[in-house]
């Protein structure tokens, strides 16, 4: 999924080193630098699962904005034909990720 997703230049780049994909286990996160670029990622991962037979979990799927524009009203993310419920913050492996005008970690939490 990271090679498709990173072969389709999409998701964030550091220098050199792609970002646009983070997984550890089950857990998958997508960084991208807007909501169109960001549906392009999800339909490669949908299809990418449909090859592989498996699905995701769009209840524990969830869209978080950080930028100048985070709280403006968009269009709303597809995964797998389940819509993507935006939220202000999620939890991704023990950190608390806020939706703000800029990146930040809220809190570390225990595991």
């Amino acid at each position: 999924m990271i090679c498709k997703l990173r072969a389709a230049g999409l998701g964030a780049v550091i220098g050199n080193y792609y970002f646009g994909c983070l997984l550890y286990a089950d857990d998958i996160l997508l960084v991208c630098h807007s909501v169109t670029v960001m549906q392009l990622m999800l339909d490669i991962c949908s299809k990418e699962a449909e090859q592989l037979d498996f699905t995701f979990n769009a209840v524990k799927s969830v869209a978080l904005r950080i930028g100048p524009r985070y709280r403006h009203v968009c269009a709303p993310l597809v995964l797998s034909g389940s819509s993507l419920a935006y939220v202000e913050q999620t939890k991704y492996l023990g950190a608390m990720l806020k939706s703000a005008r800029s990146f930040s970690l809220c809190q570390l939490l225990s595991l």
